[in-house]
């Protein structure tokens, strides 16, 4: 008898948390930048992305970081701002943004191949890039692989150089598969992306400032990271199966390269910045007071500023 009710009430529960999770799987539209919307049909799934800029103006390629809720409008401030001189274009990786997302394991290799065949098939021509985080590591190899592709680099506060070298393991697989699962897993990444979440992950981890994580800023990261099939990206990024490492890529990267550097942030701390630079001559590095992860976005004046001047091949000045 005891046993019966110990199962009606995780019944009870569980069919509760599925209730909950229907309910949340979908809240609203993704954030968005604004520009011409696109869409490219890549190889596993349909792509989103943005445009703003002249035709026939330099390209250059804008990728998010990887984390939950991501997407282009993490370059809200820059978008507008550097298609006075560019043509932007803002993609959305896939599982990420308004791009397709498939329920599938993500891993390291994934970013890369999408910029390589966005950059070879709808840019057509050669486009500097400007990636963040976990994206500015996992781009390396496509740079390595089509330089041709690319022109200059700006990466921001990149990851992976020595960190993140070991696969993710037994505990990462049964990580993953917690997250896959459909009740617990969907409860765990809604607890992940619920408000309280996000403002944890910005005031404390992207930013610096906790006076720029307004509630508008919440809700857009809330309704972008509960979008259906969001879960599956960010399963394989909590569960460590993006990890990559930089080692036997970065001194061969041939392109010029600005290393964009929030110098609060926590999780890639500026420390890090010496291996980028001691192991390639053709990378320069640039420190942004007063910021931390998304130094683009909290500094986004002065970064404009030097993106511009690094791209165009202007000299450049303090700030």
């Amino acid at each position: 008898m005891r046993l019966r009710r110990v199962l009606g009430v995780a019944g009870i529960l569980v069919g509760g948390l599925a209730a909950v999770n229907r309910r949340l799987e979908k809240v609203g539209e993704p954030a968005r930048l604004g520009g011409e919307e696109g869409r490219y049909r890549w190889r596993e799934g349909e792509l989103a992305y943005a445009v703003a800029g002249e035709a026939g103006a330099p390209p250059v390629l804008l990728v998010h970081g990887i984390y939950a809720g991501a997407s282009s409008f993490e370059f809200r401030r820059n978008f507008r701002a550097l298609s006075r001189d560019f043509r932007v274009y803002a993609l959305d990786l896939l599982g990420c943004g308004a791009s397709e997302k498939p329920k599938r394991r993500y891993g390291p290799e994934d970013v890369a191949a999408q910029v390589e065949a966005f950059a070879r098939d709808v840019i057509g021509a050669r486009a500097h890039l400007v990636a963040s985080s976990l994206s500015a590591a996992l781009v390396v190899p496509a740079a390595v692989r089509s330089p041709r592709l690319f022109g200059k680099l700006v990466l921001v506060c990149p990851t992976g150089f020595g960190s993140l070298d070991l696969p993710s393991g037994r505990l990462g697989d049964a990580i993953h598969g917690l997250f896959r699962a459909p009740v617990i897993g969907d409860g765990l990444y809604h607890a992940i992306v619920s408000r309280a979440g996000i403002r944890y992950y910005l005031g404390r981890i992207a930013y610096r400032d906790r006076e720029l994580v307004t509630e508008d800023l919440v809700g857009a990261y809330y309704r972008t990271g509960h979008q259906p099939g969001a879960k599956s990206l960010a399963a394989s990024f909590v569960s460590g199966k993006l990890n990559f490492g930089l080692k036997g890529y970065w001194s061969r990267v041939p392109h010029k390269t600005l290393l964009a550097w929030g110098q609060e942030a926590r999780t890639t701390p500026l420390r890090q910045a010496e291996s980028f630079t001691k192991n390639n001559p053709r990378a320069e590095l640039r420190v942004f007071r007063d910021a931390a992860l998304l130094p683009h976005d909290e500094r986004a004046e002065a970064f404009n500023k030097e993106a511009r001047k690094f791209l165009l091949g202007e000299a450049r000045t303090g700030s």
